[in-house]
């Protein structure tokens, strides 16, 4: 095969959200879609996977929405990758709209795994790969211990769970989805949505793996804000085992938006007046 490579999926009407854009999640799915294809094609199809026990993880993740989608759009998703010499997988993908306009960018790393080794592959086509690809760099920071946070607990569903019996990361940037809107929906409260005419799109952020959570484990969403910035803030979470073990974290910029013209704006004064004990400070 020759690099990039290119795939085109179709966006459906399940894959709305309450804006009636597509979803974060629908972007992942058809990165991941392509990825697959790509491990088939490099001589690690599913199939083969599964009967020798080769398990697929998904490790860390960055992303950034360009430009909104609707039901019905054909996405173009067009994938670079490179294998490190300690068998990490670097995933760089764009996503573009029918309209030649690119409304995605997508860079992730995985392993795969045998028996709990990590697999270095020898990939006969591996001068086809991009070399210099190189992952932006991550501003994920540990969070400060007396930070203020808002905790849920939560049940990671059987139903999340792949062919490979564990978590794809479609799987987790959903269970950050949850938290985000546990937050805003206890501590904001959504009638301020049209109270204030204003709401927040989802522009970006950075997801570090460090342990996936186990389907069926009881995990705590710890969720708290790193700083405002006039007409933006930063929204962080962690997941954590029932041993005050860090799983996953997540950074991801929102963006205030006039409702009634889905334009940019200041950061209205209800909206600090509510989150102000969750906003990280420098002491």
């Amino acid at each position: 095969m020759s690099f990039p490579f290119q795939k085109t999926l179709t966006t459906r009407y399940y894959d709305l959200d309450w804006n009636r854009h597509v979803t974060s999640r629908t972007y992942e799915r058809f990165g991941y879609d392509a990825r697959m294809e790509i491990l088939a094609e490099i001589g690690y199809p599913i199939q083969k996977c599964l009967t020798e026990g080769i398990v697929y993880e998904p490790k860390s993740s960055f992303v950034r929405f360009l430009s909104q989608q609707f039901a019905g759009a054909d996405i173009n998703v067009t994938t670079e990758l490179d294998i490190d010499e300690n068998g990490l997988f670097l995933w760089k993908q764009e996503l573009f709209g029918g309209d030649g306009k690119k409304a995605c960018e997508l860079e992730s790393t995985s392993l795969l795994k045998q028996k709990g080794n990590i697999l270095k592959p020898e990939v006969a086509e591996k001068k086809t790969f991009n070399e210099s690809l190189a992952l932006k760099p991550f501003s994920i920071h540990k969070k400060p211990e007396s930070q203020h946070t808002l905790n849920h607990t939560y049940t990671i569903p059987f139903s999340d769970m792949n062919c490979f019996w564990n978590l794809t990361q479609e799987a987790i940037w959903k269970i950050f989805e949850e938290g985000r809107f546990l937050f805003f929906k206890e501590i904001v409260d959504f009638s301020l949505i049209q109270e204030t005419d204003s709401t927040t799109f989802f522009m970006g952020g950075e997801i570090q793996v460090y342990e996936l959570p186990e389907p069926g484990s009881n995990i705590t969403i710890q969720s708290w804000i790193e700083s405002v910035e006039k007409i933006r803030f930063y929204f962080r979470q962690d997941l954590v085992d029932s041993k005050g073990k860090v799983l996953a974290s997540m950074k991801d910029e929102q963006l205030f938006v006039a409702l009634s013209s889905s334009r940019p704006r200041k950061a209205p004064p209800e909206f600090l007046n509510k989150v102000i004990a969750f906003i990280e400070t420098d002491s």
